[in-house]
């Protein structure tokens, strides 16, 4: 793959995140998005249990969408090998915590989820082709 469609890959991956994550880090919208996926549970008769957040794991929910949004911001903005290949680490990572839910109890709709986010971090380990005279950026955020 060229520089060009890793830059490509990195940004809509960013535009991904942002989409998914933004009600979540938003107090008004986190509760409605939350309830969107036990709706949806609901609706495909999976019974999983979602229970009432109190105002401090709200506030987590919030303080991590938000953060997550910034990153994608970031991505946006700088989307370098290494910005792709940090962000396929962090995608591994949320894929760990999904299985860790998961194993408790978490909703299987998680599951959607984490191939979703399994193949963008596979598609940005791989490693764009080098143009000859073309330099590359290795800085993560453009530092």
């Amino acid at each position: 793959m060229s520089q060009s469609r890793y830059a490509t890959l990195v940004r809509l991956g960013a535009v991904y995140d942002i989409v998914a994550t933004l009600p979540f880090a938003i107090p008004v919208l986190s509760a409605w998005a939350l309830q969107l996926f036990a709706g949806l549970d609901a609706w495909l008769g999976l019974g999983s249990h979602f229970g009432v957040l109190d105002p401090t794991s709200m506030f987590f929910i919030n303080l991590g969408a938000l953060a997550y949004v910034c990153w994608g911001v970031a991505r946006l903005r700088e989307p370098s090998v290494a910005n792709g290949r940090l962000d396929a680490l962090l995608r591994l990572a949320v894929v760990g915590l999904q299985m860790v839910a998961l194993s408790q109890g978490a909703t299987p709709i998680l599951w959607g989820l984490a191939v979703v986010l399994l193949m963008f971090a596979v598609l940005q380990l791989r490693a764009p082709s080098v143009v000859a005279d073309t330099p590359v950026d290795k800085r993560a955020l453009g530092y």
